[in-house]
């Protein structure tokens, strides 16, 4: 599946497919779950976080163990087409408790959004880090809103 921007991803979905995935749906194989990209954005930017928070307790992936990767996962980065991306991430004292990562999307190709910027948020649940916020910010290309980065709409 490849993310557009306009896949959503709802909680009963995401529970249907955990249950499938646990019941092994008649086969003897591993089902795999695969996690679509993030919602869409809400008002202010905030994008809801329960249906990633939903397969992360499905799987069991190195990925959960670092905020950046987990960033990567959770946007579906393998799935972008951005020119330049960049992953910043701030740790806690000793790196660990809460982390920030800041995940830059720049030279999108498309015709009124220049760029994305993510704020995510993890907290340190054990050795797993949970992503518990998000906040996507859009950068408008020139005469097609904002040109700085804002949780406003571009036409």
């Amino acid at each position: 599946m490849r993310y557009n921007g306009a896949v959503r991803v709802l909680l009963p979905l995401a529970a249907a497919l955990a249950a499938a995935a646990v019941a092994g749906c008649g086969s003897d194989g591993d089902v795999g779950l695969e996690w679509a990209g993030p919602p869409d954005a809400g008002a202010g930017g905030h994008v809801s976080t329960d249906g990633f928070a939903a397969y992360q307790g499905e799987v069991d992936e190195d990925w959960e163990r670092s905020p950046a990767l987990a960033a990567g996962v959770f946007l579906r980065l393998d799935e972008r087409t951005a020119v330049h991306t960049t992953i910043d991430a701030v740790a806690g004292p000793e790196g660990t408790g809460t982390q920030s990562v800041v995940v830059t999307l720049d030279k999108i190709p498309d015709d009124s959004v220049r760029a994305e910027r993510w704020t995510l948020r993890f907290t340190q649940e054990g050795d797993v880090y949970a992503l518990n916020a998000a906040l996507r910010e859009v950068r408008c290309r020139a005469g097609r809103g904002d040109e700085d980065f804002s949780t406003g709409l571009c036409a």
